[in-house]
């Protein structure tokens, strides 16, 4: 019996090599500490501090918020008001950070949303068409209500900053800061 064992299990390994099934994967829950992004969200005022756990759009939120945060500050740290009423510090043993809340960052995205809107109505577009650019890719600038979307800002970022950056209003026609390309992708 200990010889068909053998055998036994020397075929089903060679079975495996052959497209045999394969064992089944497991699918791995990101990877965050729940209990401080839950603690930055209730600094940020994403969340009420009563409110335990937090949603999948919540988190996203925070994560884009994150990404946000130095330029954010820095860009309302030239508007009337400044930053201060749109942030919170938080202390740290290295030193301390600027964080935005909810309110500053969707203030932050409504200033940045009408100087886009400016700068590409200055770079040749119509007022009436300029909501419905995309970029190269066709990713929207602005989202339906009308805010500037993560791609509008690296867009608006690219154009702000002289640097090789095209879009395409809503029938096709190419902008850019240089000439756009005859065909193709870029």
């Amino acid at each position: 019996m200990t010889g068909f064992a053998a055998l036994l299990l020397a075929g089903c390994a060679a079975a495996a090599g052959l497209g045999g099934h394969e064992s089944p994967k497991t699918v791995e829950e990101p990877v965050y500490d729940r209990r401080a992004a839950l603690e930055e969200m209730w600094r940020r005022r994403l969340v009420p501090p009563d409110l335990s756990t937090f949603s999948p759009e919540d988190h996203a939120l925070l994560e884009r918020m994150r990404r946000a945060d130095a330029e954010a500050v820095e860009y309302l740290r030239f508007k009337p008001g400044g930053y201060r009423p749109w942030t919170v510090t938080l202390k740290e043993a290295k030193g301390s950070r600027i964080l935005l809340t909810k309110e500053g960052f969707e203030r932050y995205r409504a200033q940045l949303t009408q100087d886009a809107i400016l700068l590409f109505e200055a770079k040749g577009g119509d007022a009436k068409w300029v909501l419905k650019y995309t970029d190269w890719d066709g990713k929207r600038l602005f989202d339906p209500s009308g805010r500037i979307t993560e791609a509008g800002e690296t867009v608006h970022r690219r154009v702000k900053l002289n640097l090789e950056v095209f879009w395409k209003g809503p029938s096709g026609e190419p902008y850019g800061t240089r000439r756009p390309p005859a065909s193709g992708k870029r």
